[in-house]
């Protein structure tokens, strides 16, 4: 994954004097109730605020591993019996037409 990511010229979009630098951190999410780590992520580090962006291809590679239908068995509930609408029946006395 490493191969593709160098050090670049990109000036800081929060600072605007900075330059990233790549480092690699320990990304952490949530999945679901679940803590998900994963060590040596690439991202791209500024050298003057310190302010941290994730390097997308990285990224979107981990969520398409994370993605909430791979890996998991079809989840079949239980099927519930379609309600019956009671019929309401009209609580006016019914006028006659005279």
């Amino acid at each position: 994954m490493t191969n593709y990511l160098q050090n670049s010229d990109l000036s800081c979009p929060e600072c605007q004097v900075g330059k990233y630098n790549l480092k690699l951190v320990t990304y952490y999410t949530y999945l679901g109730s679940e803590l998900i780590t994963v060590p040596d992520f690439p991202c791209w580090v500024c050298d003057v605020c310190k302010r941290q962006d994730y390097d997308q291809k990285a990224l979107s590679q981990v969520y398409m591993m994370l993605s909430a239908n791979l890996g998991k068995p079809l989840e079949r509930g239980r099927k519930s019996k379609p309600s019956k609408i009671a019929q309401s029946s009209s609580r006016r006395p019914q006028q006659s037409n005279k």
